[in-house]
């Protein structure tokens, strides 16, 4: 069983986030593609941030390149690997364990409010 079937909140706290405060969420990130941190022992910069979801899209810098499949399973490029994260941790009602590591504390304080936000009556 993993830990989002056991902690009802988190999912609470996932639906919670969605609407209004994804929208916001995009719209603090974007401006922050380019940014590099450290995360354990790995270099990551955030390269996009996706409206759907909210999710960043995060390049592991310290990562050697590996083979990129093309829609058919075909070996296609050599890239280093990118990796799809959530805004919005999934076991917590906090940002991402990875992107409170890489943002920079004003920004994480206004997604933290953004998370924090009760939803609007009738919006999801």
């Amino acid at each position: 069983m993993s830990t989002l079937d056991t902690n009802p909140g988190s999912r609470e706290s996932a639906a919670r986030c969605t609407g209004d405060a994804a929208r916001a969420a995009v719209r603090l990130l974007e401006p922050l593609i380019g940014i590099r941190g450290q995360y354990g022992n790995r270099v990551l910069e955030i390269v996009d941030v996706l409206e759907d979801g909210p999710q960043v899209a995060v390049l592991d810098a310290s990562s050697g390149p590996h083979i990129q499949p093309n829609q058919y399973g075909d070996p296609l490029t050599r890239q280093q690997r990118i990796l799809t994260l959530p805004v919005f941790s999934e076991i917590e009602g906090d940002a991402h364990p990875v992107l409170r590591a890489l943002l920079p504390d004003a920004i994480l304080s206004e997604l933290r409010r953004l998370i924090a936000q009760p939803p609007e009556p009738g919006r999801t």
